[in-house]
């Protein structure tokens, strides 16, 4: 009977111990496959915090360029509109001085200049009035015309760029272009007809015509002169809108003073 007791305690001791066993090789994989998991965990936290750091660093680059790009492009407008203002003064001059036409001339036989206005209806001579002297029978301004038209022309197109430009009407960058560097030849000539009629060459053909040797009377329309020169300066100011439009912005675009932040 003793040895009965005995045998069943052992068993059951050894049951206990096999058990104990079992319990520790069974939490030996579970502790070892959360601990995989924690630090697979950790591995993707760190990589998408290295993601993440890089992305910032791209978007601060990114709002850098923008806020850089957007700096130039408001320093071109600006300085665009102010060429155009100028633009506009020199053009305003130039049709006043084209069409007033102020100047003198000498008179035939006399030691002595007169005043001379040479608007638009002088600038054919007219045999039946008296407001133009002899030496003035070939007038024929037919090119002041074509002159005339031109300035008034690009005095009207600059104004509505400008108008365009303070409504915040767009206007395309080839459209800016084209009207900058497509007027500098037509001030060239506008510049070269002026200075060739402010030195009165009706009166040379009058000379050559009634083959006279000596020729007394002169002529000078210094409103002209001062008008060709103001044509070259505004050819000069076109040329720099051209380039500034061409390279650094669009003037046709209103400045953008609100800030986006890139997220």
């Amino acid at each position: 009977m003793k040895k009965q007791v005995t045998i069943d305690k052992e068993f059951t001791n050894m049951e206990k111990i096999v058990n104990k066993r079992a319990c520790r090789t069974m939490s030996v994989p579970v502790s070892s496959s959360k601990s995989k998991k924690q630090e697979k965990f950790e591995n993707d936290r760190k990589v998408s915090t290295g993601t993440l750091n890089r992305l910032i660093l791209v978007a601060q680059a990114l709002e850098s360029e923008v806020e850089t790009q957007r700096n130039d492009d408001v320093s071109a407008t600006k300085i665009t509109f102010s060429i155009r203002i100028a633009n506009l003064v020199l053009l305003i001059l130039i049709n006043i001085l084209i069409f007033t036409g102020f100047g003198k001339y000498q008179v035939q036989n006399e030691n002595r200049y007169q005043d001379l206005m040479l608007s638009p209806n002088k600038w054919t001579y007219d045999p039946n009035t008296d407001e133009l002297p002899e030496t003035f029978r070939m007038l024929n301004l037919s090119g002041q015309y074509f002159s005339a038209c031109i300035t008034i022309f690009l005095l009207f197109s600059t104004v509505s760029l400008q108008f365009f430009y303070i409504f915040n009407i767009n206007t395309p960058k080839i459209t800016c272009m084209c009207y900058a560097f497509g007027a500098v030849p037509f001030t060239l000539f506008v510049f070269g007809l002026e200075m060739h009629y402010s030195t009165c060459p009706w009166l040379d053909e009058y000379v050559s015509q009634y083959h006279l040797d000596d020729m007394s009377s002169g002529c000078a329309i210094n409103g002209w002169a001062l008008a060709g020169i103001f044509s070259l300066l505004s050819c000069g100011l076109f040329v720099s809108e051209g380039i500034i439009t061409a390279f650094f912005g669009n003037p046709g675009l209103p400045a953008v003073e609100n800030k986006e932040t890139i997220v």
